[in-house]
């Protein structure tokens, strides 16, 4: 973020760094349409493929039990993965290890 140089001056504008992550095209349709000059809006969201996150849940409950496998609510982790996800079919996933 940058603003005025001063502390006690209120900038006419200011100028305002970053990416934008989504986790459909719908969300990230809406951060374009809100924030209309953004040269970070080209990065695509990071949405897990539909196929591989089955896979996923049926070899984690194999190997751990079922009952280990738990869903947890998805997070911002790198938005760079998401360019993989355009190339290939792809599937971002936590492991979280804690004693029971």
């Amino acid at each position: 973020m940058q603003g005025s140089g001063a502390l006690n001056v209120i900038p006419d504008s200011v100028t305002i760094g970053g990416t934008f992550r989504a986790f459909s095209e719908e969300n990230l349709a809406q951060h374009k349409q809100r924030i209309q000059e953004n040269p970070a809006t080209d990065i695509p969201p990071t949405v897990n493929n539909k196929d591989l996150h089955k896979h996923f849940w049926e070899v984690a409950g194999d190997m751990l039990g079922a009952d280990k496998v738990i869903d947890m609510q998805p997070v911002m982790g790198s938005e760079d993965f998401a360019f993989y996800q355009e190339a290939i079919p792809a599937y971002h996933s936590s492991c979280l290890v804690c004693k029971m």
